[in-house]
């Protein structure tokens, strides 16, 4: 499965399935390049708490950019823009009869919001649900799984959106897309601390050191035992010499 970063895409290869009746509405499938339409998002940060949102009954992620970055937001102006003229285009094949460009456009119901002056763009993503439960998963920097509960107000998270593709009710139609994966980014662990010792030892350890005095101390007595040897030996050297001084006097 690839996922695109928006700032890759190429909006002229989006490809649009004809509509199927799928019950109460038409569903037109969304595909980039004949692979699902997957894109990663830049860094966001959460504008209310999910949890709080979920228990509202509202299951959409609010989020903004961090910076005035507008690039994800023009993304979204321009995909929005190819699926309306792409209605228009083929509304004829699709529906059978030929609808006004000012009407399709007016029937669309837009993901992003304005942007009011001097502020970050804001959007609402949809998180897949059952009986309240996310069906999405949510991971921190270490791959590690966590709970819902961490997507809580001004976190910081990066996720992946599925752009999966137009739907077509009574009155209106949208863009269907929602949030497939999300990693929360986190400021607190500034520092990569080693929770092990590592270190290898330069100096030698103290069975070494233990090893290491032996043997000098063995050299120590091997030294004094061979001095003791020639004061032994010169000694008798000593008294030979003495007593042959003797006898030659006694001649």
């Amino acid at each position: 499965m690839s996922i695109f970063k928006h700032s890759d895409v190429d909006i002229k290869k989006i490809n649009y399935e004809k509509p199927q009746k799928n019950g109460t509405f038409y569903y037109s499938p969304i595909n980039y390049k004949n692979e699902p339409f997957h894109i990663q998002s830049p860094k966001m940060k959460c504008s209310s708490s999910f949890v709080e949102n979920i228990q509202g009954g509202n299951n959409n992620l609010d989020c903004e950019t961090l910076s005035m970055d507008f690039s994800f937001y023009d993304f979204f102006l321009n995909l929005e823009d190819r699926n309306i003229k792409e209605t228009f285009k083929k509304n004829k094949e699709w529906f059978g009869k030929e609808i006004p460009l000012q009407l399709i456009d007016d029937m669309y119901k837009r993901t992003t919001k304005p942007v009011k002056k001097d502020s970050k763009p804001s959007f609402s993503f949809k998180i897949p649900t059952i009986k309240n439960k996310v069906q999405c998963q949510i991971y921190d920097q270490k791959k590690i799984c966590l709970d819902v509960s961490k997507l809580d107000k001004d976190c910081e998270i990066i996720f992946i959106l599925h752009v999966k593709g137009l739907k077509f009710l009574k009155h209106h139609y949208y863009c269907d897309c929602y949030i497939s994966q999300i990693k929360v980014l986190s400021n607190e662990e500034k520092y990569n601390i080693i929770q092990e010792c590592v270190i290898e030892d330069e100096e030698p350890v103290e069975s070494d050191k233990d090893i290491l005095d032996e043997e000098i101390i063995q050299e120590m007595l091997k030294q004094k035992e061979l001095e003791q040897q020639k004061i032994i030996h010169k000694k008798e050297l000593e008294e030979k010499i003495l007593k042959l001084q003797g006898e030659l006097k006694n001649l």
